[in-house]
């Protein structure tokens, strides 16, 4: 465990820790005491990865790509992760790094290759973790970008909190169906409380990018959403409420990189992406008013896979 960040957090990070309710499912343990809650995490870092990533959103990754943070575990717990060598909550988390130093150093490094951006992948439950790393990149005269990149399912008080702190947001929407969401990801409130995530980084970030002049992401909010196979209809609904209930004028990614992890016991997610399919969605993602989107090709299934075997990032 990296014991020494205890004499990085705030008296208020503390106490975040002590009866952890980072996200919605507000296990209140006290991860000070090394008691886990549904993320099995303690107070540590538990870093699995710190990398440089070219496969985001263009205009986050430009030319350069971005330093990416990522944690151990998750909140969810989806069937289909991608990263499912470090999120699943059912083995030893990676911790990369012992000490806060190591860390920071680690991405200050990284950074020299990048835009000047750092991510944060599922940052939800190690937000106290992620603000210690931002205040010492800072102490050290580092002011990147910072992207928090995280699954949708967060606490309202919580992103209130990181107002000031975050640069750039970029949550997923996965589901409407509580169903879906029951069955696929552990929790079947996701949506009820995604929507109420998304509309505060809404509230704080508007509709707009903000950049610089030159076309460097400064400040925004973009929306993700996964189509599944078999799911056009789920993914339909998704966009009607990021439409109605968001809105018309935010910056949607429409993602195809659906690729199955391994094989599953819901047969229709062992299958791909049909390409009628995602046609079909970007035709309705106009259709029904949205205007800013990015849009994927069916090849990046196969392409910007982090290795976490080998603490690195392919881009193939």
């Amino acid at each position: 465990m990296c014991k020494d960040i205890l004499n990085y957090f705030t008296e208020k990070e503390k106490d975040m820790l002590s009866s952890c309710e980072l996200c919605p499912r507000r296990c209140k343990k006290n991860r000070l005491e090394g008691k886990t809650g549904f993320c099995g995490l303690n107070y540590g870092l538990n870093i699995a990865l710190i990398c440089l990533h070219k496969g985001e959103e263009p205009i986050i990754s430009q030319k350069k790509g971005i330093c990416n943070v990522f944690f151990s575990h998750c909140n969810l717990q989806c069937v289909y992760c991608q990263n499912y060598k470090i999120s699943k909550n059912d083995t030893t988390p990676k911790n990369l790094y012992p000490t806060v130093d190591s860390a920071v150093k680690k991405i200050i490094e990284i950074l020299q290759e990048s835009e000047n951006i750092v991510g944060f992948v599922s940052p939800t439950h190690q937000i106290p973790q992620m603000l210690v790393l931002i205040r010492e990149l800072n102490k050290r005269g580092y002011y990147p970008k910072i992207v928090y990149n995280s699954n949708g399912y967060d606490n309202v008080e919580c992103l209130q909190m990181l107002e000031g702190s975050i640069d750039v947001y970029l949550p997923d929407y996965k589901y409407i169906s509580s169903e879906l969401s029951a069955n696929y990801s552990l929790c079947k409130d996701y949506n009820q409380k995604a929507l109420l995530a998304i509309k505060e980084m809404y509230r704080q970030k508007g509709s707009s990018l903000l950049t610089d002049e030159n076309d460097k992401l400064q400040s925004g909010l973009i929306i993700r959403h996964l189509l599944l196979p078999n799911h056009l209809e789920e993914s339909k609904k998704v966009l009607d409420s990021i439409a109605w209930d968001i809105s018309f004028a935010v910056t949607v990614s429409l993602m195809s990189q659906y690729s199955a992890p391994y094989k599953m016991k819901y047969a229709c997610l062992n299958e791909s992406i049909k390409a009628e399919d995602y046609k079909e969605l970007t035709d309705y993602f106009f259709d029904i008013g949205l205007r800013n989107g990015y849009f994927q090709e069916l090849s990046s299934q196969q392409t910007c896979l982090p290795d976490f075997d080998n603490n690195r990032f392919i881009q193939q």
